[in-house]
């Protein structure tokens, strides 16, 4: 994951035994120098020596040919890995995980939002159907849940309270239970907490019976499973039914925004959190742009047009 694709290709596929050598120290200082602690290397490189099968490869490494290194090479990059996280089971106030993103909130976050720490304008929500890159499973794809996370600052993608200049953050004695558990160096905890209960929308607002009707209505029309069929459709095939449906989406979802803000005082940060990203957002990760004629018509067209 840390690991130069190229330059430890051209590494490990060299006959030379001292350059298999060589690779290994290079990944080790890839992985250690992303986990910030590029001190151990000393340490996790000894480790690595002295195992036996770290050993018994480096014997065979001459007579491998290019499949089998490579198959090879795969196994040990991911045991480098791991005895690189083993090496520092702690956290050094680096902020990687809070530059790589925001957290999701779960059950156990409850009490942040009926306390007041964290509200509307704070939040964004992922629907169920949106195209999302999932971390867990490292590829883009449909969320299967619904997702309320902190909002990422809109320049940098970082957490909002995430405080750059010191590596801190802002709310860190009443941070939401990803931010606890979460630990780089050891990703299997997020992935154990990935399998909890989240919470949505709903536990949220659950007794703003208008807000709760309004939410319902927007995902009836505007669901992301919807806009996904109709772009994929127009993708295909070009039919006009298809774009008419997602420009059809693309005026309510924008009318209904623009009516919560006017009539029921919900400022435009918080759109966000009760009603999700806009279509106009969302229709991008489908290679489309919206564009706006002088007399307020919608557009499709391709993004790259």
């Amino acid at each position: 994951m840390y690991l130069d694709p190229i330059l430890t290709r051209e590494l490990f596929f060299s006959a030379k035994q001292h350059d298999f050598a060589e690779a290994v120290v290079f990944a080790l200082r890839q992985v250690l120098a992303a986990l910030h602690a590029e001190s151990e290397l000393p340490s996790v490189l000894g480790k690595v020596r002295n195992a036996p099968w770290f050993q018994t490869l480096e014997r065979a490494w001459d007579g491998l040919g290019p499949e089998a290194r490579e198959q090879q090479w795969q196994t040990l990059a991911a045991r480098l890995i791991d005895i690189s996280y083993a090496s520092r089971p702690y956290c050094v106030r680096c902020g990687e995980c809070c530059r790589r993103g925001s957290p999701s909130l779960h059950l156990e976050d409850l009490g942040l939002w009926s306390q007041g720490l964290l509200s509307p304008r704070d939040l964004v929500t992922l629907r169920k159907g949106e195209l999302v890159h999932l971390n867990i499973e490292g590829r883009v794809g449909p969320l299967s849940e619904e997702l309320v996370k902190i909002k990422p600052h809109p320049e940098t993608g970082h957490c909002r309270f995430y405080r750059d200049q010191d590596c801190s953050c802002s709310i860190y004695e009443h941070r939401p239970l990803q931010c606890r558990v979460q630990a780089c160096w050891a990703p299997g905890s997020l992935e154990e907490l990935w399998r909890t209960p989240k919470l949505a929308r709903r536990d949220l607002v659950r007794d703003d019976e208008k807000m709760l009707e309004l939410m319902q209505a927007h995902d009836g029309r505007c669901a992301p499973d919807k806009l996904d069929a109709a772009c994929r459709q127009w993708h295909e095939s070009g039919r006009q039914d298809a774009m008419d449906r997602i420009l059809d989406q693309l005026r309510y979802d924008t009318a209904l925004r623009a009516l919560v803000v006017g009539r029921l005082a919900i400022a435009e940060e918080e759109l966000e959190f009760f009603f999700g990203r806009s279509l106009l957002q969302l229709v991008r990760a489908y290679g489309l742009r919206v564009d706006q004629d002088g007399d307020g018509t919608y557009r499709l067209v391709l993004a790259d047009c």
